[in-house]
């Protein structure tokens, strides 16, 4: 009777390792899942973080053109309400001619 004990609590222990390893094994699993979720996450984050700095430079330049668009388009403006006066004409003469007034000297650098 006693060799049954001990065989019943031979057969109840490695029950209770067999139990124990499947826990053990489930954790390490369930461990390396919470492991390569995190990584991937990051990953994520990541890519998102270069997107982010990849659209802030495209509005800062984007910015950088629309201010250039407004000064221009003041400039146009401008020159419309001067179109046919006196100092337009004389500013198109000097600009895109080259031309002076007869009061004036060139000087040529060789």
């Amino acid at each position: 009777m006693s060799s049954k004990r001990i065989l019943s609590y031979s057969k109840q222990e490695r029950h209770r390792e067999k139990k124990t390893e499947r826990g053990i094994v489930g954790k390490i699993m369930l461990g390396l899942v919470f492991v390569i979720a995190l990584a991937f996450v990051f990953s994520i984050l990541v890519k998102q973080n270069k997107e982010m700095e990849r659209l802030k430079l495209k509005e800062r330049d984007l910015r950088a053109e629309l201010e250039l668009a407004k000064l221009e388009e003041l400039e146009i403006l401008d020159l419309s309400n001067k179109a046919g006066s006196s100092e337009f004409v004389e500013r198109i003469a000097r600009d895109e001619l080259g031309l002076v007034t007869a009061d004036e000297y060139i000087f040529v650098e060789d």
